[in-house]
């Protein structure tokens, strides 16, 4: 087994994982605004969210650094998209987690919006080339499926779940100032 099919599926089982933390996360959230927090989530603090919505951002990076400069997938235009709204919140949701500033929450939640709009759109002309705008170059097409794992995730779905899970850690993130008026 090589070591793009170890990383890629790995990946792929993390994406799947992130999606049904972001259900979970959603559905907390709700439960929250209706008063109950029966999953425990007012335990964590700004930092913890901040960090964990670190680790999702480093880890996406990671992944499309690797795709584009070890394995050599040529990025389309919308993965150079999906990365520019990507690889600045690892600095950004980094430096704001050693600060404790949840401040920086609407903004990642817009950026994560943004990038998980092209993503969702990238996959959707994965599926369906006809789709396509014709915006990509022929050396490097967005209708292109670089990589397959389970029969359903791409590199773009990768990026979507990571997008939506930023986005989900971020919404249910109160600072403690919040836990203590509610």
């Amino acid at each position: 087994m090589s070591w793009l099919t170890i990383i890629a599926n790995l990946l792929a089982i993390l994406s799947l994982v992130a999606l049904g933390l972001v259900v979970l996360l959603v559905v907390a959230w709700f439960l929250r605004r209706g008063g109950s927090d029966r999953l425990g989530l007012g335990e964590l603090d700004e930092r913890a969210w901040l960090t964990l919505a670190t680790v999702v951002a480093g880890i996406a990076m990671a992944g499309s650094l690797y795709f584009s400069e070890v394995v050599h997938f040529v990025p389309c235009q919308l993965c150079w998209y999906q990365r520019i709204a990507m690889y600045p919140q690892v600095l950004l949701l980094g430096m704001a987690a050693l600060r404790r500033d949840i401040g920086i929450r609407p903004y990642a939640m817009a950026m994560s919006l943004i990038g998980a709009a092209i993503a969702l759109y990238h996959v959707i002309i994965q599926r369906f080339p006809s789709l396509s705008t014709g915006a990509c170059s022929a050396d490097a097409p967005c209708t292109a499926i670089n990589l397959e794992v389970f029969g359903f995730v791409t590199i773009p779905f990768l990026a979507l779940s990571a997008f939506l899970l930023i986005f989900a850690l971020l919404l249910v993130a109160r600072p403690v100032d919040d836990e203590v008026a509610a």
